[in-house]
């Protein structure tokens, strides 16, 4: 009587071909198949960097037109906001517009419109890059009070 270890592996039947064809095809799906779902996975992450980065630009365009808008001369305090909500959301490439210029002597009733732009692909992470070229922009405009 012969005893086996746990390493001795000559009493296990040999593999058959119909168990060496499925890992074959299986490997074969996963080559075709893996190329695809990457590509899937990064178009994900950039769209919904795209969407992340349009809401920021609307969100500071709105904020910075609540402060304009107000009695007094608000600029720079305007222009701090859309950098402060820029920053944290770690978008370092923007500009900003207002039309028409707001000061001390800007009547009420004027309507103000702030516009912010910021290129599509600063927040893009992966090597491909589907926004490139594309901007980013939205344009809040609000009566003067």
């Amino acid at each position: 009587m012969r005893i086996h270890s746990l390493k001795d592996k000559s009493n296990q039947p040999p593999v058959s071909l119909r168990e060496r064809l499925r890992s074959g095809i299986a490997a074969v799906e996963t080559a075709v198949c893996l190329p695809f779902m990457v590509l899937l996975v990064f178009a994900g992450v950039e769209f919904s960097n795209a969407v992340f980065l349009k809401q920021s630009v609307n969100l500071a365009a709105t904020e910075a037109a609540k402060i304009i808008i107000q009695p007094g001369d608000h600029n720079v305090r305007a222009e701090q906001r859309i950098a402060n909500i820029m920053q944290s959301r770690r978008v370092n490439a923007y500009t900003y517009t207002v039309i028409p210029p707001v000061d001390v002597a800007t009547a009420r009733g004027v309507p103000v419109t702030v516009e912010v732009e910021a290129p599509a692909n600063s927040l893009s992470l992966g090597p491909i890059s589907f926004m490139s070229g594309k901007t980013m922009s939205a344009a809040v405009t609000m009566a003067r009070m």
